[in-house]
């Protein structure tokens, strides 16, 4: 059935469900770095959560489907669930990876700099989500923090710069070096790649800032 006036709140509701998710990322992501040998247990549980995530994000789906009316723009909804679904698939694609290739420790200090970046950026969108209830009332915040996400973006594109620098600066390579390089490449462009949706996702804040002016 088509719901012609859907309350405004189940696409918010969903929306903080989702970065409530990423929350839970984030803290897992804590305690790697402070309890790697549990590696296998907390890459079980961050899969847990993408999947729940993906739950998330089709009950948006379904409810953009039955709606006609929207408390925002349908592409801003769907862009928004899609960029908030693709930081989970990239933190728990690195989490993944780091136990798959058996990734020695201590970790590399790049990994915990975008683990870093990666947590700041998920506490502005955690608190965002909530202000776009009231783009009005919330403008001034919202649109900075949209600025603060695009400074991390920034500082995580510095930390890839270096960290592929010193990968790519070893000294007599051999092929298990050479098999570690690939390694760590593939980690460090994934959890690249999730500080750039966080990006992402600051993007469509401030265009639906644009749009509600």
């Amino acid at each position: 059935m088509i719901n012609l006036f859907p309350k405004d709140e189940i696409f918010y509701n969903l929306f903080e469900q989702q970065a409530a998710k990423l929350k839970e990322a984030a803290k897992i992501l804590d305690q790697i770095l402070a309890n790697p040998e549990n590696i296998k247990e907390y890459a079980a549980q961050m899969k847990k959560i993408e999947v729940e995530m993906d739950s998330i994000g089709y009950s948006v789906l379904d409810n953009l489907r039955k709606s006609l009316i929207t408390p925002l723009e349908g592409e801003d909804i769907e862009l928004l669930r899609q960029d908030l679904d693709s930081i989970m698939d990239c933190i728990e694609k690195a989490t993944n990876r780091i136990l798959i290739y058996q990734i020695a420790i201590p970790y590399p200090q790049a990994i915990r700099e975008y683990i870093g970046i990666i947590k700041k950026a998920i506490e502005e969108i955690g608190f965002a989500v909530k202000e776009i209830r009231n783009v009005h009332k919330f403008h001034d915040l919202l649109y900075g923090r949209c600025q603060k996400i695009n400074r991390l973006e920034n500082e995580g594109d510095e930390v890839n710069r270096r960290a592929l620098k010193n990968l790519m600066g070893i000294d007599n390579p051999t092929p298990q070096k050479i098999l570690e390089v690939v390694k760590f490449k593939e980690i460090y462009e994934t959890l690249e790649s999730a500080i750039d949706f966080c990006e992402d996702v600051g993007n469509i804040f401030e265009i639906i800032l644009i749009k509600n002016r």
